[in-house]
C-alpha cells in the first residue's frame, strides 16, 4: 500500500476561505481576434495556468469537444470560446512551444482532447498531479492542492454547467478563469515552499504521444 507524506481532510478544505480569480477576464469568441491575442501572448508571456471546459456528457458514449480554452497569468485570464468560432485559430505558437510553460492538472487525457479539437500536439505542459504524486500527496485534485498550498477553497459549482450555451454566465466566467489561474498559483507556491524543482525536472511534464495506442506500447 502506498504511504502518503501529505494529506488534507475535507473538513480542513471546507474551513478555508473561498478564493477565486479577481483579475481581468477576456472572453474571446472571434477567431481573428483570437489569433491576434495568441500571437501576442506567445511573444510576451512565458508561463500560464491552463485548463479547458467541455459541455458535460450524461449518457454513456456521449462526447462533446472542447468548448472553452483557458489561459491565465496572475493578472489576466483569456477565455477562448472555440465552439463559437467557424475556424479554429492556430494555437501552436502557445501550446506547441516548449519554452512557454503551461501549468495544469490531470492533463494527459485533456491534451488528447486538445489535439482532437484544436489540431495541435501540445508541448511544455507541467502537470501538478505528477508533482503531487512525486511528493506522495494523498489528495491530488485542485481543491486539495489549493487548500494545502494557498489556504483557499475553490468552488466547483459551475463544473457541470453547459459550456456551449449562447452566453456564458458570470459564474461560469469566474469559474473558468479561476481554474486556470489557480494552477499557476499552486505551481508558484510549490516553488516557494521547496517542493520544486524536482530532482529530474522532466518528471513533471506531460509527454504526449502521437496517439493513445502508442502510449500503451
Amino acid at each position: 500500500m502506498e504511504e502518503f507524506q501529505y494529506s488534507i481532510s475535507k473538513e480542513e478544505i471546507n474551513e478555508c476561505e473561498l478564493g477565486s480569480f479577481e483579475g481581468d477576464i477576456h472572453l474571446i469568441s472571434d477567431e481573428n481576434q483570437a489569433q491576434q491575442i495568441i500571437d501576442t501572448l506567445s511573444k510576451d508571456v512565458s508561463i500560464f495556468g491552463f485548463d479547458t471546459e467541455s459541455k458535460p456528457s450524461f449518457r454513456k458514449g456521449e462526447f462533446h469537444p472542447i468548448a472553452l480554452v483557458q489561459l491565465a497569468t496572475n493578472e489576466r485570464a483569456y477565455l477562448f470560446r472555440v465552439n463559437c468560432m467557424k475556424n479554429i485559430p492556430d494555437f501552436s505558437p502557445l501550446l506547441c512551444d516548449e519554452s512557454i510553460i503551461k501549468v495544469g492538472l490531470g492533463l494527459k487525457d485533456e491534451l488528447y482532447e486538445v489535439k482532437k479539437t484544436l489540431g495541435v500536439i501540445s508541448r511544455g505542459f507541467i502537470d501538478l498531479e505528477k508533482i503531487a504524486a512525486y511528493h506522495k500527496f494523498h489528495q491530488r485534485g485542485v481543491r486539495a492542492l489549493a487548500a494545502y498550498f494557498l489556504k483557499i477553497r475553490i468552488s466547483k459549482s459551475a463544473q457541470k454547467s453547459n459550456w456551449e450555451r449562447a452566453d456564458l454566465t458570470d459564474q461560469q466566467l469566474r469559474y473558468a478563469a479561476t481554474d486556470a489561474w489557480v494552477c499557476l498559483k499552486i505551481y508558484n507556491s510549490m516553488i516557494e515552499k521547496g517542493f520544486l524543482p524536482l530532482e529530474n525536472p522532466s518528471d513533471m511534464f506531460v509527454e504526449l504521444k502521437a496517439n493513445k495506442e502508442s502510449e500503451k506500447n
